[in-house]
């Protein structure tokens, strides 16, 4: 369930949960052609030999119930399904923009690991060069050769493996967005980090516990079967209809000789007292309250789901935010080291690998720099999901986030 299409079917349970409790209407017609053959009779008011003729007979009925429990039952029964429907839409809809979310960034984030693996095996790549130059010459060592020779071959292997992954994440990106996705904006530099608000865990999962859609929904669903064994209790009960109906018949010919066209109406109650349909009445009640049973325990699955789920993006949230600052240092830090030993190598105190490790190791931070952002945003998401707040200007806040700049 979830989709609009489905949504909407269960809403028509409703309206025909009504239909059962509003007037029936019926109008029905009949035509005869009726032929005798008197042979004989001891009757003298009947006539003698063959005779022919039409009937037609037209009747308009109306039935209205009076008291049918059930019906009534299964109204609220419907009202539940139907605002359980509505629910889950809801619920729907704030997981598509999630898992939009997640596969957006899933491929900037195997974007960032192909630039990462390219840089590294451009440079290894030149450092080989250099090696094979002097191996060539005699200028190094075959250890070192081989070592250089290895280094590359296995950065272009992780290199065809992260390529494999990025066209993977494009593929899941499109497959929920029902289109080929070819750019991607990144998200830009200045991104505003902001803790939850209450700071403070138990509220967040007090309000998700509440509020959540999804898990609101199942308590309808709950409700739905807590009125389905009143609903077939209901078949102990007796029901009450008002009936009337006006009949008119019109008939050319008859036993007695010549015709007749009479309108006969009739108003009418019925009772009707149900005493024993074989046990099925019984049977389907105890059907009701063992599904009821099994949806409660579900209903109590998912809240303890939801209150783990809660827990992980709150602290997910404040945690990203630190690693955020931290990565962001590191960064900082890399830069300078690189720097320092690219004028330590010109000097003759670093070797070229020293200056090559600097180089993945800046492009390592700035990777987990740009993977903690994207983990602050989606745990922000999904923390506004579980407690069934997360509404399109979250989606528009989040696409104001993405920039041209890295």
């Amino acid at each position: 369930m979830g989709t609009g299409y489905e949504s909407g079917a269960t809403r028509e349970k409703l309206r025909q949960a009504w239909g059962e409790v509003l007037p029936v209407l019926s109008a029905e017609g009949v035509h005869t052609e009726t032929s005798q053959d008197i042979i004989s009779s001891d009757n003298q008011v009947y006539g003698s030999g063959k005779s022919s003729f039409p009937v037609t007979e037209y009747t308009l009925s109306l039935t209205q119930p009076l008291f049918n429990f059930a019906s009534f039952v299964g109204i609220k029964r419907a009202k539940a399904l139907a605002r359980g429907a509505d629910l889950e839409l809801t619920a729907a809809r704030q997981d598509l923009a999630v898992r939009v979310a997640v596969a957006y960034f899933s491929v900037l984030a195997a974007r960032d690991r192909l630039g990462v693996t390219a840089a590294e095996e451009a440079a290894v790549a030149r450092h080989y060069e250099l090696i094979s130059e002097k191996f060539k010459k005699g200028l190094t060592t075959k250890t070192e050769y081989y070592d250089a020779k290895a280094r590359l071959a296995e950065v272009q292997a992780n290199r065809l493996a992260t390529e494999s992954d990025l066209d993977d994440a494009r593929q899941a990106l499109s497959e929920i967005v029902g289109r080929h996705v070819e750019e991607l904006t990144p998200v830009q530099e200045e991104l505003p980090l902001v803790t939850p608000d209450p700071a403070d865990a138990d509220s967040w999962i007090d309000a998700a516990v509440d509020q959540n859609p999804a898990l609101e929904a199942t308590r309808q669903t709950v409700e739905a079967a807590r009125q389905e064994i009143r609903r077939q209790k209901a078949g102990h009960y007796p029901y009450v209809n008002v009936e009337a109906n006006h009949n008119w018949r019109e008939t050319k010919g008859t036993l007695f000789g010549g015709g007749s066209e009479v309108e006969t109406d009739n108003l009418l109650v019925r009772l009707n007292v149900p005493l024993y349909q074989g046990g099925i009445i019984s049977s389907r009640t105890r059907e009701a309250a063992l599904l009821m049973n099994a949806t409660r325990q579900e209903e109590e699955r998912q809240a303890r789901a939801l209150q783990r789920e809660t827990r992980a993006a709150y602290y997910g949230v404040g945690n990203s935010i630190e690693r955020v600052n931290a990565l962001s240092e590191a960064v900082e830090a890399q830069s300078l080291a690189l720097e320092g030993k690219k004028e330590g190598y010109r000097s003759g105190l670093f070797t070229i690998l020293a200056v090559l490790d600097a180089e993945r190791d800046l492009s390592l931070a700035r990777q987990n720099y740009a993977m903690a952002r994207y983990d602050y945003i989606i745990n922000s998401l999904n923390l506004k999901k579980a407690v069934g707040t997360l509404s399109d200007d979250d989606v528009v806040a989040v696409n104001e986030w993405l920039g041209n700049s890295h």
